[in-house]
């Protein structure tokens, strides 16, 4: 699995910052902040604020290397919404630099179930590099309750296969 080979190169540096930190609050709160109302205008403005050139970012859809591929990406992915707010619940971490995000994702879509919130837990699995930017990115999270679920016909088939289940 790639996620394992990139967590490997990761975990050969040395956290980037004291756990506590002053630096450590503000990396995380620009993470915070890139979610907090997820829009393209954001996208534009923080993601270079956000993540370093060499991030890697994989959101259990798509698999991501490189800033400039994510500012695409992630542009396309705001444009599909009317509105996507994350919420971050609470933020763990450990000595060897690794921050584990739990989140409740709250989307409305544009093309289907118009006018309805949606809702989603998820934690991301993160690393920042010494300028406080993230490097490393891995979601967790439902894609089929979050979004699959909620496309007419696709999301019919996939509440039968799980009733089945």
């Amino acid at each position: 699995m790639e996620y394992l080979t990139e967590l490997a190169k990761q975990q050969q540096r040395a956290p980037a910052f004291a756990r506590g930190s002053a630096q450590e609050r503000a990396a995380l709160e620009r993470f915070q902040r890139f979610f907090a109302d997820f829009s393209p205008q954001k996208i534009a403005v923080l993601l270079d604020q956000t993540y370093s050139a060499d991030a890697w970012f994989n959101d259990t859809l798509k698999t991501i290397h490189g800033r400039d591929a994510m500012r695409h990406y992630l542009a396309e992915s705001a444009e599909a919404v009317q509105s996507c707010v994350v919420e971050v619940k609470e933020v763990l971490s450990n000595e060897q630099g690794d921050y584990y995000i739990r989140w409740l994702m709250t989307i409305r879509f544009k093309r289907f179930k118009k006018g309805q919130d949606t809702q989603t837990i998820g934690m991301s699995h993160v690393r920042f590099n010494a300028e406080g930017k993230v490097c490393f990115h891995q979601d967790y999270w439902d894609s089929t309750a979050g979004i699959f679920e909620h496309i007419p016909l696709l999301g019919w088939m996939i509440r039968k296969i799980k009733a089945r289940l």
